[in-house]
């Protein structure tokens, strides 16, 4: 058995694996490994052995870009979940406890399949689990500048990395901190903060930092670079769609949409028309006055 804390967000989290090499199949946990000693947030214990049961009610199927979720209620509260990978493959099971302080995981597949299986199991516990801790794991691509993060959101291809790699390239200072799932948290001062998180997508930007929110802008294609700042009804929807929502838990969705209030009562939206050019990073950086 191995077992490994990790801090992400400032919320511990352990796993124990019975046959081991947990940074094997996610090296990407690295950066986040602590000695800190405290209360965790979740337990996993990744055993394959598990036989997979599927008792009790059948709430939902979530499909997602990558990986689609299955989930089930049992009459004592706790949930089972499949996750799969494209084309319906099923490569992770999890199991919790009635509490979902504890969670078992089995994997299947190949290597490539199984560290799919566990990190998207990893990415659904977190957010359950950090809700009720003013938590959001969003979907943005994220560059730092100055001390502050600026999150750009926006569907799968709308040009979220594209708006970051040209921030990089023509603001100076500008450096790229997560490129797709990092995580925002309210300080206890009330600072809606981003963290670096072990996913990242495509790009392997996995950065244990953390910086104070300077914007966010939703990222549209169009032929002309301009921005506008959005209306707080607007900027809701706009920021809850970048958000894991968990909307087969109403409890834990009424949570997150409690954390997106709190945030747009101290950072507001901008909706960013644009080009992938310089020009777009000039527009939207003006717009947060950098």
């Amino acid at each position: 058995m191995e077992s490994m804390t990790f801090k992400v967000a400032g919320h511990l989290f352990r796993i124990d694996a019975v046959e081991g090499n947990i940074l094997a199949l996610l090296p990407s946990l690295e950066p986040f490994i602590t000695d800190e000693k405290g209360e965790p947030l979740f337990t996993i214990t990744v055993d394959n052995s598990i036989n997979p049961s599927w008792r009790g009610k059948r709430i939902g199927f979530f499909p997602c870009p990558s990986a689609s979720f299955e989930v089930y209620l049992q009459d004592n509260n706790a949930y089972r979940i499949l996750v799969l990978a494209e084309g319906k493959i099923p490569c992770a099971f999890i199991k919790s406890d009635s509490e979902r302080k504890r969670f078992n995981i089995a994997t299947r597949g190949t290597k490539s399949d199984m560290a799919f299986g566990l990190n998207n199991a990893l990415m659904v516990i977190y957010t359950l689990c950090s809700a009720g801790h003013d938590t959001l794991l969003m979907h943005s691509s994220v560059v730092e500048n100055n001390g502050k993060a600026y999150m750009f959101l926006g569907v799968s291809g709308s040009g979220k990395s594209t708006h970051s790699d040209m921030w990089v390239a023509h603001i100076p200072g500008s450096t790229l901190v997560n490129d797709d799932n990092p995580v925002l948290r309210i300080a206890p001062d009330g600072t809606p903060t981003m963290y670096g998180s072990p996913w990242s997508g495509k790009r392997p930007v996995y950065l244990n930092v953390h910086y104070p929110i300077g914007g966010f802008a939703a990222i549209e294609k169009n032929k002309e670079n301009k921005i506008h700042k959005e209306s707080i009804p607007n900027a809701f929807g706009i920021l809850l769609s970048s958000c894991s929502t968990m909307k087969f838990d109403k409890e834990v969705h009424m949570k997150i949409c409690g954390t997106v209030s709190k945030v747009l009562e101290k950072v507001p939206v901008h909706t960013l028309y644009c080009r992938p050019d310089a020009e777009a990073a000039e527009v939207s950086s003006n717009a947060f006055r950098i």
